[in-house]
């Protein structure tokens, strides 16, 4: 891989012993987990006892950034703290730039196909609740989609 940039992960930030299944964490799950939504309480609960790891790319970091509200600083620092951020690389713009051109018309956004070229590029599962990603990139990705 160009960058230096390697597949493996680094261990998560969560407390308790560590577990080899490691998900790439999409925005969405993010704000889910942040809002407090029942739907995502069960794996953010494994993450948080060690039984998974959890990885967001650079692009949701970013995401979570912009829409930062009046005193949720603490709380989002918390939140991030779980998580390995990946950075982005030449790999991972190259094979999303490739996804965008082939699925332009589909609506395939740049950050939905910069996160799961990073999903793919790290052998990670993606975490999502977007079918509409999920469906047109199952071909490319392992997801995991919850509702």
């Amino acid at each position: 891989m160009r960058n230096g940039w390697q597949t493996a992960v680094p261990a998560g930030k969560a407390a308790g012993a560590m577990s080899d299944l490691t998900y790439l964490f999409d925005t969405n799950a993010l704000i889910d987990i942040y809002r407090g939504r029942q739907r995502i309480k069960p794996t953010f609960d494994q993450l948080i006892a060690g039984d998974i790891r959890g990885c967001i790319s650079v692009i949701t970091e970013a995401e979570l950034w912009r829409g930062l509200r009046p005193g949720e600083l603490d709380t989002h620092n918390a939140l991030i703290d779980q998580f390995t951020v990946l950075p982005l690389n030449s790999d991972v713009a190259r094979l999303a730039g490739s996804w965008m051109a082939q699925f332009d018309n589909a609506g395939l956004g740049w950050m939905d196909a910069f996160i799961a070229a990073s999903a793919k590029l790290t052998n990670m599962p993606l975490l999502t609740r977007d079918n509409r990603l999920a469906t047109l990139l199952n071909k490319e990705v392992v997801f995991v989609v919850y509702d």
